[in-house]
């Protein structure tokens, strides 16, 4: 017990000196602007929490990021380094809308389902297009995950533009169905609906999968000995499948609560880097989809505080941009040295497996 609390606390307190220095910077970003840092960070966390209303629009600021969050945390735990949440993300909204505008009349309920379903699949093969060109001709998933953010928003953009425009001046399709708005948790006039439910209920799905069955002690495996996976039978291409499958169809789900939940339509260029920001969640939370609950809070309540922020002081709402981007990087600094290192002890054992043969 005392090795596991320990364990916990060694876990915490890389995360926390990163926020602690992120909101240090902060403070001094704060100072030439002549308002008292701490009187600024007072403000935010009230509009954050202060109230009913802080509280549920900060939980629904962090839906988007809880599921980017753990589809990222999920292939990063099985070593896929799945950077291209951001465009699986806009393919499953616009997946959603369609089908929510478009689908024949059928009961509501089967109707969310298909619209859900069609946003899973949308990000599911988004997905899957940049592992199979690594596979097959070994190209960096990184650059081309990036490249495939760009044509996806792109791309979801002109449809909402231009063959599937609504009424709207601006581009974006017809509204969906009623039959398929994700219920509100509290009230119409707030963002908070259904999703976050679902978001949390899918956070303990995926700690179960990950630390709780064969397929998870496979998966994770394979993120740290690619090597050793395949000495005990793992096939590792097919589990890089497998893994990219269910983190696209993760951020597809981010899109589906978007359209279905709160703008009940597909809007052009809709998301604030909710894909980007979801890597920043799971990196925070060690790549633990529990811990990424909290840590999708505490961007949500960022980012809605910095509203209250700006209102009453004469601090831009950017302040809290320049605090994620901070952040951003001592935490991806983390990770390097850490891949880096396992990277190092992996050869090492190799090495020392060729010399005893």
């Amino acid at each position: 017990m005392r090795e596991k609390i320990v364990e916990m606390m060694k876990n915490l307190s890389k995360p926390m000196f990163a926020i602690f220095i992120s909101l240090l910077f902060g403070a001094l970003l704060i100072l030439p602007t002549g308002t008292s840092p701490l009187e600024a960070y007072k403000i935010l966390l009230v509009g954050a929490f202060g109230s009913w209303q802080g509280i549920t629009t900060s939980l629904a600021y962090a839906t988007p990021l809880l599921f980017t969050g753990l589809g990222a945390a999920y292939a990063f735990r099985a070593g896929v380094f799945n950077i291209g949440l951001e465009g699986q993300l806009y393919f499953g909204a616009i997946a959603a809308a369609l089908v929510g505008v478009y689908a024949p009349e059928m009961p509501g309920l089967l109707h969310i389902i298909l619209c859900i379903g069609a946003a899973m699949v949308a990000g599911m093969l988004w997905a899957i297009v940049p592992a199979l060109l690594k596979i097959r001709y070994n190209i960096g998933v990184f650059i081309t995950y990036i490249m495939f953010n760009n044509i996806a928003q792109l791309f979801s953009d002109y449809l909402a533009t231009y063959p599937f425009k609504g009424e709207l001046s601006i581009g974006a399709t017809y509204k969906v169905s009623e039959k398929v708005f994700l219920p509100k948790l509290a009230g119409e006039m707030i963002d908070l609906n259904f999703g976050f439910v679902i978001a949390i209920a899918l956070a303990i799905f995926l700690y179960v999968l990950l630390f709780k069955t064969q397929f998870g002690y496979e998966s994770r495996a394979a993120g740290l000995n690619p090597d050793f996976s395949e000495y005990m039978g793992v096939d590792a291409v097919k589990k890089m499948i497998i893994v990219v499958m269910i983190s696209g169809a993760i951020a597809g789900l981010a899109g589906a609560e978007q359209v279905l939940g709160v703008s009940h339509r597909y809007i052009s260029s809709f998301s604030p880097g909710y894909g980007y920001t979801g890597i920043t969640v799971a990196l925070l939370a060690r790549t633990n989809p529990l811990a990424c609950i909290v840590t999708a809070i505490f961007f949500g309540a960022l980012n809605n505080g910095a509203i209250q922020m700006e209102i009453f002081t004469n601090i831009s709402r950017d302040l809290v941009t320049s605090i994620q981007a901070i952040m951003i990087i001592f935490i991806a600094a983390d990770f390097a040295l850490k891949q880096r290192k396992q990277k190092k002890n992996t050869d090492k054992n190799q090495t020392q497996s060729k010399e005893v043969a």
